[in-house]
């Protein structure tokens, strides 16, 4: 086995979305992650049963071993009722890792924390989408997913002060504060000072336009303003007095992103990016999931994984990010698949 975590043994009892994406970002990096649903079998793949090889069971669940570790763990990704300070007992160097929906000793300790609710209470689903319309539910688990990175992040910092002391730790992520803390601080804004801010009611220099078929979402911040205007050829805008000052102009993106959807409309959405990009604009193109296995930039950058699972090729996601000396390692045994 190799990868920047080789040799560290993990037992994953999580039975979250959240505990099982920390083991996957620990497998993908070498760990020997073994998935223990011993007490909650019906949860073993925090969306189905774990028999069938449904995507999120190959998402979160590939490349982990199956079972109770036959060493002691170095990482002891905790279930519901697992208590860490026994653990650690038993374990005095392992890290015991607890990931619950809102803390386990504050006011809200115990409340359940499935995704839409994680979402709305940190202000994601209120400032997301159009204004007058319905709270924005966001794309899949992202919520969970932050609270298992955060969870993983802590791992590499305990693990660093492990190698230093010799002492395990106790590692608590509360999903619904790691939620909060990648939103915009609307929230922390409310409770401060009672700002009620809505989506549409962003000071962000960004909207987005429809080129051919698809939509592109482009940050212009004052310094790339006249470029942008420039390669349009809506010079006239700089002289215009509703956006030739920032403070002007930010009541007028609309009136503003009306004109460069006019210029964009039948461009070519990715070439559209591409010379955005080229003068230094934030752009991106909003994929249908359908879309993304097309995507040059994603294809450029090795990012899928070819497998054969049961005598059938599939292609997955690979991991979210990657470090550079030591690339994921590839998981090529199907019997460590967890479906």
């Amino acid at each position: 086995m190799n990868g920047a975590l080789a040799g560290l043994v993990v037992q994953d009892r999580s039975g979250t979305i959240a505990g099982q994406f920390c083991g996957k970002l620990l497998t993908d990096f070498g760990a020997e992650v073994w998935l223990d649903a011993t007490d909650h079998p019906a949860a073993l793949a925090a969306g189905g049963t774990g028999d069938l090889a449904s995507p999120l069971d190959l998402h979160l669940n590939l490349g982990k071993r199956r079972g109770v570790p036959p060493v002691p763990p170095d990482v002891i990704l905790c279930g519901p009722a697992d208590d860490p300070a026994a653990l650690r007992h038993r374990h005095p160097q392992v890290l015991a890792v607890v990931i619950t929906g809102f803390g386990d000793d504050g006011p809200k300790a115990g409340w359940r924390a499935p995704e839409i609710v994680l979402q709305a209470a940190s202000g994601m689903m209120i400032s997301n989408g159009i204004r007058g319309r319905e709270p924005l539910y966001g794309t899949g688990n992202r919520a969970s997913y932050a609270a298992g990175q955060a969870a993983y992040i802590q791992i590499m910092a305990s693990l660093r002060a492990r190698a230093r002391t010799g002492h395990g730790d106790t590692i608590r992520i509360d999903a619904a504060e790691t939620a909060a803390a990648m939103c915009f601080p609307y929230v922390l804004q409310a409770i401060y000072n009672g700002t009620d801010r809505r989506r549409g009611d962003q000071d962000i220099p960004a909207g987005e336009v429809l080129c051919r078929g698809s939509w592109v979402c482009l940050w212009v911040y004052s310094n790339r303003f006249a470029a942008l205007c420039r390669s349009l050829g809506l010079d006239d805008c700089l002289a215009d007095p509703r956006f030739a000052e920032a403070h002007t102009r930010q009541d007028h993106w609309q009136a503003f992103f009306a004109l460069v959807q006019a210029r964009v409309a039948d461009r070519d959405p990715d070439a559209f990016v591409a010379e955005l990009q080229g003068m230094n604009i934030i752009a991106a193109r909003a994929f249908r999931i359908s879309e993304l296995r097309d995507s040059a930039h994603l294809a450029a950058r090795g990012y899928w994984r070819r497998l054969t699972l049961g005598g059938e090729e599939v292609v997955l996601p690979g991991p979210p990010f990657r470090m550079g000396l030591t690339p994921a390692r590839e998981p090529k045994d199907k019997a460590d698949a967890a479906a």
